[in-house]
């Protein structure tokens, strides 16, 4: 680990339904990503490995201590999510004037961690190194009537921010969305965010077209890319696809080099 890089920290973000007791690893999740970490020398509950929380946190000690949320918490409009990103990484940075960020997002995690760099970072990039996110709904969601089935089990399935990413999808020729995702992506690497957009060909749940960002022939714009799901493990197959990319050896690896790879403001993603 280079002695510049001792200061980057990891923030997780949980999807739609997740939940949290308060403690900062009991439900933070991305299991397999976290214990592969070893190979650079970081601990499975490292203090440099920060949980999201939906309902916010504060700052103990120097150490960052997520609120407790519910998984109706999750459910609220992604401006609400991504004001608590912003609140927990000017606390942090508060204590810790030299810290910078990895953000990785699974899902909506993903989703708020993109929007939320839109929103503070273009412009301003110093505190944000990378930005990984991994079956995100970038686009919205086009599995309206998966997300009803979904939604007489999982009440939060119904919630505003899964209607809000339903009718983002239905616009998104009218309003561009695609066109000002890849603009923002563009600027993100020209800052010298290391960005990639991750997405599994079999999940129903976020369409891989809409989770990474792709030319008109298929192939990602950035460092991401999409993968297949092992569909022999587990039961609801294509649901499970949408976990799976939490397991993935590759994925693992990108997360990890960006976080070796030294920090330097005047990079690109087009040169490394």
């Amino acid at each position: 680990m280079p002695v510049n890089e001792k200061e980057t920290y990891v923030i997780f973000l949980s999807g739609l339904d997740s939940h949290c007791d308060g403690t900062p690893y009991n439900q933070m999740g991305f299991e397999y990503i976290r214990s592969k970490f070893n190979q650079v020398g970081l601990t499975y509950n490292d203090e440099r490995f920060l949980m999201y929380s939906y309902t916010g946190g504060k700052v103990e000690a120097g150490r960052w201590d997520p609120n407790p949320y519910e998984p109706v918490d999750t459910g609220q409009p992604i401006q609400f999510s991504v004001m608590h990103l912003k609140n927990m990484i000017d606390e942090f940075t508060l204590h810790h004037p030299d810290a910078r960020y990895v953000l990785v997002g699974h899902s909506l995690g993903g989703r708020i961690a993109f929007d939320y760099v839109i929103k503070y970072h273009l412009e301003k990039p110093e505190p944000i190194k990378g930005v990984i996110t991994l079956n995100s709904p970038l686009i919205g969601i086009s599995y309206y009537r998966i997300v009803n089935i979904l939604a007489t089990f999982r009440s939060v399935w119904g919630s505003s921010v899964v209607k809000q990413l339903a009718a983002e999808y239905q616009l998104r020729n009218e309003l561009g969305i695609v066109e000002k995702r890849i603009e923002a992506a563009r600027r993100m690497t020209e800052a010298g965010i290391y960005l990639a957009t991750f997405g599994t060909r079999q999940d129903i749940v976020v369409n891989p077209l809409l989770s990474c960002l792709t030319d008109e022939y298929g192939y990602t714009l950035n460092r991401g890319y999409i993968i297949s799901a092992n569909l022999l493990r587990g039961v609801f197959k294509d649901l499970g696809s949408h976990m799976q990319i939490l397991c993935f050896e590759k994925v693992a690896n990108y997360i990890i080099l960006v976080y070796c790879c030294p920090s330097d403001p005047t990079r690109t993603n087009n040169n490394h």
